[in-house]
This record gives C-alpha cells, structure tokens and sequence, in this order.
C-alpha cells in the first residue's frame, strides 16, 4: 500500500479518479477509515472519472446507492455502508451475489464492522474483495489515504 496525502476534497476526488483508470468491473473495493475521513468524496471521485452524471452520496441511511457510469467496461457503481449493520446475517438481505457482475464495481464502506473482513470469499456470499483503501482523518482538510 502507498500512502498519499490529500489537502482538499478535490485532491481525494483527482486521487480517486486516477484509481478510476485501474479499474476494469467486476472489482470490490474495501474503504476503512472513521466517519468524515473522505470514504464518500474517493467514491465521487472515481464515479465522476467513469462518466457519471448522477451526485453521489452516503449510503450511511440508505445502506446502499447504485449509479449508473459511462465507461466502455463499466456500467454500474454499487456503494455500501455497512456501519448501521449490527449481525453479519443482515448482509443476506442486500443479495450482494448479484452485484458480482463483469460490468460492476462495488464499494463497500466499514467492511470490517464485525471485526473481520466478511468480503474474503469465505462467508459464502460469493463477493471477494479486489482492493483494500485506508482513510485518517489528520484535520479539516488534510487525509492520509492508503491505496
């Protein structure tokens, strides 16, 4: 993992877009970091870079956004918040199966709420996890990202 430094939301947002171009569909990816530490801006970032129109927000209510992108490969964003979830057996109801898709990339903020990462493939919900990105919080502006 390489550390980066970011001093503004449109830092994390050019860091994420340069992300962007790694990725191919049919990646998840695992953001850890405390709450505000720029888990939702990275995802903006890369959704903007792929051609999507659509604002993204926190799925921190709503658990799980979807946005549509313009990308030759890649057609959709899928974005978790796994951080309200109280019982690994919730994930069933989300059929995270069906996400695993060739023309997806899936985000999943607080992967680790039950202390281990449920998205290695052994929990048998079919989703493993392509990348791992760490956000801090350092003050106002300023986040240490992880990639």
């Amino acid at each position: 993992m390489k550390m980066h430094i970011t001093k503004s939301d449109d830092e994390t947002r050019k860091l994420a877009a340069d992300f962007a171009l790694q990725l191919k569909g049919g990646e998840v990816v695992e953001l850890v970091g405390d709450l505000g530490s720029g888990k939702t801006t990275f995802v903006r970032g890369v959704a903007e870079a792929l051609g999507s129109s659509v604002r993204v927000k926190s799925p921190t209510f709503t658990i799980m956004n979807e946005y549509p992108v313009n990308h030759k490969a890649i057609k959709k964003i899928v974005h978790l918040d796994l951080y309200r979830f109280t019982d690994p057996s919730q994930l069933q109801s989300l059929g995270l199966d069906e996400y695993k898709r060739d023309d997806t990339v899936v985000f999943i903020e607080w992967p680790d709420i039950f202390d281990l990462s449920i998205f290695k493939g052994k929990s048998g919900d079919g989703i493993n996890s392509t990348h791992k990105i760490e956000f801090e919080f350092v003050d106002q502006d300023t986040r240490n990202i992880k990639l």
